[in-house]
């Protein structure tokens, strides 16, 4: 028995050839993430009950009024330059009663923002106040294939509708938008690594693809579904239909190459090279694919991610091979 298990680890331990089909996700701490939930959800209640001073209110009045201009289909360059100068003209006089009140302000905004998000899901409606305080953000979900069908009726009869992220999710996108528009950048505003990881990892999931058609395009809820090509979709497929599915699925790899990169330069911890390696490998991009793979294990000899890294290296090898052949 003792022999059988030793030959079995080793077995194990051996590189073989697997297609790298497994993208390495970051990795977000789920008490880091809920300790800022409750930090927003208090200081939205304390803007409840103590209310804001009135350079903060204008500040959030301004926001509001360049929501509307940005949710306007037909907005001109002129008005979003005039409404976005409200706002900057607004955030001295606010930040000047402290970052604190103007960080009540956000929670305030986001806890509002949110409960309109649930009211659109539940009721198939964008609300005024949605606008104000999302902008385009409905048109973002469309264009990015991140709305669904609900898989109910909504209570007012239209057709509900499901928002592809999380809460968590929701949050994050909302405080980055809302600090660059407020043009905010600097502690105590901003991300902790932590929401950053929890972003990138809905991003990498859920690719925006420039190619991607449909009012409500529903993302993968695997990496193996995103593939151009399915095995259970009925009948054939035309050659047009194909070469959409393809470009789909390459504009998709491209935006994932794009992400890994911006998340490696926010966390140095995240296997960059590796997940460069799957993307390439996707792309077709066989040599460049083993190259990552190779960087990967230079700089990670030993590591959680080794034998993942030098099976995926033998794979792109052996494609690698085949189309010198």
């Amino acid at each position: 028995m003792a022999v059988l298990i030793a030959g079995s680890a080793a077995v194990l331990a051996v590189p073989r050839p697997v297609e790298p089909a497994e993208l390495p996700l970051p990795l977000a701490d789920a008490r880091a993430l809920e300790r800022a939930r409750e930090a927003d959800v208090a200081r939205a209640r304390q803007a409840e009950q103590i209310g804001l001073d009135a350079e903060v209110r204008e500040l959030g009045s301004a926001i509001r009024a360049f929501g509307l201009v940005d949710a306007d289909a037909d907005h001109t360059e002129a008005e979003l330059l005039a409404a976005r100068k409200r706002v900057l003209d607004a955030v001295g006089p606010a930040l000047a009663q402290g970052d604190e009140a103007v960080l009540r302000l956000r929670a305030y905004q986001l806890s509002s923002f949110i409960r309109e998000v649930r009211r659109f899901e539940s009721t198939g409606e964008e609300s005024g106040e949605l606008r104000e305080l999302g902008g385009d953000f409905l048109g973002l979900l469309r264009r990015s294939g991140w709305l669904k069908r609900g898989d109910a009726r909504s209570r007012g009869g239209g057709e509900a509708r499901r928002v592809a992220m999380d809460g968590a999710v929701l949050g994050v996108l909302f405080k980055k938008r809302w600090d660059a528009i407020v043009g905010i950048q600097r502690e105590p505003f901003g991300l902790a690594l932590d929401e950053e990881r929890a972003l990138f990892k809905f991003l990498l999931s859920h690719p925006v693809s420039v190619a991607r058609g449909g009012d409500l395009a529903a993302p993968p809820a695997d990496e193996a579904a995103a593939r151009p090509t399915q095995a259970s979709e009925p009948g054939p497929r035309s050659p047009a239909a194909s070469l959409r599915d393809a470009e789909a699925w390459r504009a998709a790899e491209q935006y994932r190459l794009k992400k890994i990169d911006e998340l490696a330069a926010l966390d140095p911890s995240y296997p960059r090279h590796l997940a460069r390696g799957v993307a390439l490998y996707r792309l077709g991009k066989f040599v460049q694919s083993a190259d990552a793979f190779r960087s990967h294990l230079d700089e990670h000899p030993d590591g959680a991610y080794t034998l993942r890294a030098q099976n995926y290296l033998r794979a792109a090898l052996e494609r690698a091979r085949e189309e010198q052949l």
